[in-house]
């Protein structure tokens, strides 16, 4: 297992997120690469980090729920994403 597959899997963890969902969805959305950028889409930013947060959200929703406003940072993209998904806001992504 890898260093950012038990991030994902401590921010699934802590927020009652299923924690193998949680994985697959990163997988689909950056293949758990924490410094992936799609350049191929833009909407108020690139859709970038672990799971492909559109840049220029990012660091309203981070400051919202406590993190770093780095979408780059893979604690942060995790652990923002699950407190979304949490929070009824999963059908934001794509992939699911």
């Amino acid at each position: 297992q890898s260093d950012i597959e038990g991030i994902i899997r401590q921010a699934a963890a802590k927020y009652g997120i299923n924690e193998e969902h949680f994985v697959k969805i990163a997988m689909c959305e950056s293949t758990m690469n924490a410094n992936a950028v799609n350049y191929n889409y833009y909407e108020n930013g690139h859709p970038s980090g672990l799971y492909q947060h559109l840049s220029g959200y990012y660091p309203a929703r981070a400051l919202k729920y406590g993190y770093s406003t780095d979408v780059f940072d893979p604690y942060s993209n995790a652990n923002v994403t699950a407190a979304m998904f949490a929070d009824g806001l999963s059908y934001l992504w794509e992939c699911n």
